[in-house]
């Protein structure tokens, strides 16, 4: 081959891969950052959860190489309605406020799921608007049903990493980080179901609003044994779950000494435990704890932990744990069921995610716990 043919190929070959890079750099910026930072706009008037991003069979389908989710998901629940999932609501078109100018009705297109809480008679998701736009929502769907019921906008503009519902009480906790200062809000459950956007078209009215010492970020959080329990995320190191009691009526309990001269409630923990970097949900079931840790496009993962006197649940000390696709949020224990909530459905994180997920999925906790793998199966004795 001689020199001039040696050159031609040298300069192909430089394009090409210039073309390529070129390309990789746009679908970055458009998937990571463009869709991040822009809504596109939308005919509705109303929050959408018809249509969803994929039917029921496409999200199967998507799924179905994930052997050890679609076992727990899917393969005993042919009788239930949707195969007991329920589509996120709000995902192409959600009605809430205009944060900067108050009661201004608005309709978001880039609100992204982050909590999730399972009451007697609804699911409820919550959503923050990717482009900081909007007020926050919670959706309410009907748990039997599977239909979406509305919408309940929240004051301001609130991450709301975590719903926690008390049972007990009757109440909805949900996290939200004001002033640099990590904070517990409560709903009551009766404001909740009386809620009407069309009538008031302004935030329901809160139950409570109260910091919370001792804890950076109030990110993730669940009800459990007359406690609220708040999760703090961090991207690269250990982090701590704070848990804080309630009184006789379901209210954090205001514990700091009032001659200090603040202005505002604040909660003291009872203790702390020590958890793994990127959790983003925990839930009790039996005696174990159960943490999601996710974050960006890698795989998430639901980690079984035994409890522990020493409240000490990094990676070694897990009792079983498993890959799930990712962008796995909150995840709320009910009975012997694991309800699982996913961001990959959004706007801005839909270009991005290899699987999307665009359903609350329940998965069994006992097949999890006994579960074993096909390449576990296949080890000889």
């Amino acid at each position: 081959m001689n020199k001039t043919m040696k050159g031609l190929i040298l300069r192909v070959v430089l394009r090409m891969s210039l073309i390529l890079v070129v390309l990789a750099g746009s679908f970055w910026g458009y998937a990571f950052v463009y869709r991040g930072k822009t809504e596109p706009p939308t005919k509705y008037n109303f929050t959408s959860q018809d249509p969803a991003v994929y039917t029921l069979g496409g999200q199967m389908q998507m799924l179905s190489q994930k052997e050890e989710l679609v076992s727990f998901a899917f393969e005993d629940r042919k009788k239930e309605k949707e195969f007991g999932t329920y589509v996120i609501p709000g995902l192409n078109a959600t009605r809430t406020l205009l944060t900067s100018e108050g009661d201004v009705p608005a309709m978001c297109t880039s609100m992204t799921p982050q909590g999730l809480a399972v009451t007697e008679k609804y699911v409820l998701i919550s959503a923050y608007c990717h482009t900081g736009k909007h007020n926050s929502v919670i959706y309410v769907v009907d748990k039997e049903s599977h239909r979406f019921l509305k919408e309940v906008v929240l004051p301001g503009k609130p991450h709301v990493g975590g719903l926690a519902y008390d049972s007990e009480h009757g109440i909805l906790w949900y996290s939200a980080n004001t002033e640099e200062l990590a904070q517990a809000v409560s709903i009551t459950m009766d404001s909740l179901e009386a809620y009407d956007y069309d009538e008031s078209q302004r935030p329901i009215v809160v139950n409570q609003i109260c910091s919370l010492y001792g804890i950076v970020r109030d990110s993730f959080m669940t009800f459990y044994e007359n406690c609220l329990y708040v999760g703090c995320f961090m991207k690269y190191s250990e982090s701590a779950i704070a848990r804080y009691p309630v009184d006789s009526e379901g209210n954090l309990i205001n514990t700091m000494d009032e001659g200090l001269g603040m202005n505002f409630e604040m909660a003291v923990p009872l203790d702390y435990s020590t958890i793994s970097e990127q959790a983003q949900g925990m839930a009790f079931y039996e005696d174990k704890l159960l943490l999601s840790h996710s974050y960006g496009i890698l795989p998430s993962r639901l980690v079984f932990y035994e409890k522990s006197d020493k409240r000490l649940y990094v990676d070694e000390n897990s009792a079983k744990s498993y890959r799930f696709p990712e962008r796995m949020e909150q995840i709320f224990v009910e009975g012997d069921d694991l309800y699982v909530l996913f961001e990959s459905g959004a706007y801005a994180y839909r270009a991005s995610s290899v699987n999307i997920v665009d359903r609350v999925l329940k998965l069994s906790l006992p097949k999890m716990d006994t579960y074993e793998s096909k390449k576990e199966r296949e080890i000889p004795d």
